[in-house]
C-alpha cells in the first residue's frame, strides 16, 4: 500500500537546521491564524503558535529554497502525481508549551476558495531535536506515522493538502518547524 506521505529522514544536517532556526528568529513574528484563500483569523482554541515568513527572494535561503524544490519532485513523482506548479514561501512556525502550542485537526485545502489553483502537497521540516520538547506530534487522521517516524531533526515530509493533520499541544520546550504548500491547477 503506498502511503499517503513521503518521509526524507535527516534531509537536513543538524548544522543546517540549526541555521535555519537562528536566521528564522530574526524575522518578524505574528500570531498564526487560520483561514486560507479568505480572511484569515485568530483562533486559540484551532491554532497556537507563532510564525514567521521567510522570503524565497531572499538570496540567504536560496540553497534552502532548490534543496526543498527539489525534494517536492521527488516526493511527488514518488507517490502522487500532483500537477504542482510551484510553492508558496515557507512559515518559519514555532509551537511553545507556555501556551500549549500546537495546531487541531485540518487541511490545507480550502475546497470553497474561488482561484484557478489549490494547495496540492504540503511540506513540514522537523528543524528541532527530539529531545527539545514534548508532545508536538505532527498526526495524520488517515494512514499514520509509526512510532518514531518524524521525530528526527533535520526530517522532511510531504503530504496531499487534503490529508487531515494536526500537532499536538507541545507540554514542555519549544519545537520549531518549516512548512510550505506546492499548488497547480485545481483538483477536479
Amino acid at each position: 500500500m503506498t502511503s499517503w506521505w513521503q518521509l526524507f529522514g535527516k534531509a537536513l544536517s543538524e548544522e543546517e537546521c540549526s541555521t535555519l532556526v537562528k536566521y528564522g528568529l530574526t524575522h518578524r513574528p505574528v500570531q498564526a491564524t487560520v483561514g486560507h484563500g479568505g480572511k484569515s483569523v485568530v483562533d486559540d482554541h484551532l491554532r497556537r503558535s507563532t510564525v514567521r515568513w521567510l522570503s524565497r527572494s531572499d538570496p540567504t535561503l536560496s540553497w534552502f529554497y532548490d534543496r526543498i524544490e527539489k525534494l517536492a519532485l521527488q516526493a511527488n513523482a514518488n507517490a502522487f502525481g500532483f500537477d504542482v506548479r510551484g510553492f508558496h514561501e515557507v512559515q518559519f512556525t514555532e509551537y511553545n508549551a507556555d501556551n500549549s502550542g500546537g495546531y487541531g485537526w485540518h487541511e490545507d485545502l480550502n475546497w470553497l476558495k474561488a482561484t484557478p489553483f489549490d494547495r496540492k502537497m504540503s511540506m513540514v521540516i522537523q528543524l528541532s531535536k527530539p529531545d527539545d520538547y514534548t508532545g508536538g506530534k505532527l498526526e495524520f487522521a488517515s494512514d499514520p506515522l509509526a512510532e518514531g517516524q518524524f521525530v528526527n531533526q533535520g526530517d522532511v515530509i510531504f503530504f496531499p493538502s487534503f490529508n487531515r493533520h494536526r500537532v499536538t499541544p507541545v507540554k514542555l520546550g519549544v519545537r520549531y518547524s518549516l512548512v510550505t504548500w506546492f499548488i497547480g491547477p485545481k483538483f477536479r
